[in-house]
């Protein structure tokens, strides 16, 4: 395995399947947003209609640290990101794969605390394994990763 951070230029070619996730981190980071200053603002979860008692026997206790997590990282990172992505920003592919698993951890802390999920939990599910996917690939084919 041979790994190689940056490129000479600072800038890293940007395949055409890299598009789409610029949508998806836009759409993730337009979304995650205004849900995690909600949960900021009213940490009971009651301004969105979640449960409080969803959250209460979980290690959080409230959806402070959730909301906090949700409006850094999905929100403002994500958006973020998309602008390191259309400027081909040698760190770009990087941060893609670092976003991605952090929202499958994300996800999958939510499946195993939460007692049910949305249909929201399984598209953002999706989401982190698709940018992921893509960001392998992605840095695969800039010579930035080698694992095969």
């Amino acid at each position: 395995m041979e790994v190689r951070f940056v490129s000479r230029s600072g800038r890293v070619e940007r395949p055409t399947f890299i598009w789409i996730a610029v949508v998806l981190e836009i759409f993730t980071g337009v979304l995650a947003l205004p849900v995690g200053w909600s949960f900021i603002q009213d940490p009971t979860g009651q301004a969105l209609g979640v449960p409080q008692g969803w959250i209460e026997a979980t290690p959080f206790g409230s959806y402070l640290i959730p909301g906090l997590y949700l409006l850094a990282m999905n929100g403002a990172a994500m958006l973020a990101l998309a602008v390191l992505t259309v400027r081909r920003h040698w760190f770009a592919p990087w941060l893609t794969g670092t976003l991605g698993v952090g929202m499958i951890v994300w996800i999958a802390v939510e499946i195993v605390t939460l007692p049910e999920t949305m249909i929201l939990t399984w598209v953002f599910l999706a989401i982190g394994l698709a940018l992921g996917f893509m960001a392998l690939f992605w840095l695969r084919r800039t010579g930035q990763l080698r694992l095969w």
